[in-house]
């Protein structure tokens, strides 16, 4: 009978047990690249509805390539306008809100008050849930409401009332007629909605030196801006103070905008009107 050597056995069993093991990790890594593959191929495979632009459709797709917090939106494209998709392209900050919009009948009651702590001027965003899908105007306060939104924050700050949400505002505005349509909130909402609530307002100069002098005397400004940093079209936005020369603001559009200060010049060559606030 013919010897089989010591170390062929030894390789033998050696195969016999490392052969599972391999054959079960080709499976993992199977089982892994296909999870990794499918959402792509999901993705790839998702059709241009007709009411969406080209331009739009590619820029979605990119960015849930890249992104798959996109994906439930970009899976039902259907369901989306083409002015939301392109507010959402625009600051992805707003993805969560953006996602929600065909529940938006869900979201038309108001928060009642806001759960903001009113120690400071609550930094809030037209584009929130609690009432960014409340019509207002020709569109929702998440696009139409910036006047109202800058109100509610000064307002709900300098009474320390928290029921002046930006849903009230709004309807406030919408009742006395102050929203034009085409054009936006007239802005003598800025003083008549002051005066009906109770609070001193009184219009700044666009100058560094006046609104300078305002902020260090404790008030509140709500500036009009025109097309530039802030929107492509007329904005407004609360300046709150200065920071090592710059100013500090709260822009209802965006976080970015808000956590960062700005130099005077950028803003004030953009800037149209001043009011300032107080009690």
């Amino acid at each position: 009978m013919k010897r089989v050597s010591k170390r062929k056995v030894y390789w033998g069993r050696l195969l016999v047990l490392i052969l599972p093991v391999f054959l079960v990790l080709g499976f993992i890594g199977f089982g892994v690249y296909k999870l990794l593959s499918y959402p792509t191929e999901e993705i790839l495979q998702v059709k241009k509805p007709e009411h969406i632009t080209q331009e739009t459709f590619d820029q979605l797709k990119e960015k849930t390539l890249e992104n798959h917090e996109y994906k439930p939106i970009f899976l039902h494209l259907d369901q989306y306008s083409q002015d939301i998709l392109e507010f959402l392209l625009k600051d992805e900050d707003r993805l969560s809100f953006v996602e929600a919009y065909p529940q938006k009948e869900n979201y038309t009651n108001g928060p009642g008050t806001l759960s903001e702590s009113l120690d400071t001027i609550p930094k809030l965003l037209q584009w929130d849930l609690r009432w960014g899908y409340i019509p207002y105007g020709e569109n929702d306060i998440y696009l139409t409401g910036c006047a109202p939104t800058c109100l509610s924050m000064v307002f709900s700050y300098l009474l320390q009332d928290a029921s002046l949400t930006p849903d009230v505002l709004a309807s406030y505005s919408s009742q006395q007629g102050f929203y034009v349509n085409g054009a936006g909130t007239d802005w003598q909402f800025l003083t008549d909605a002051a005066q009906h609530y109770g609070v001193q307002v009184e219009r700044a100069q666009v100058s560094l030196q006046d609104m300078k002098a305002r902020l260090e005397n404790h008030q509140i400004l709500v500036c009009s801006m025109l097309p530039g940093d802030f929107t492509q079209v007329g904005h407004f936005i609360l300046v709150t103070g200065m920071e090592d020369g710059e100013f500090t603001v709260i822009d209802p559009n965006s976080k970015k905008h808000t956590n960062q200060t700005w130099d005077p010049d950028t803003l004030l060559s953009q800037m149209q009107a001043v009011w300032s606030y107080s009690v």
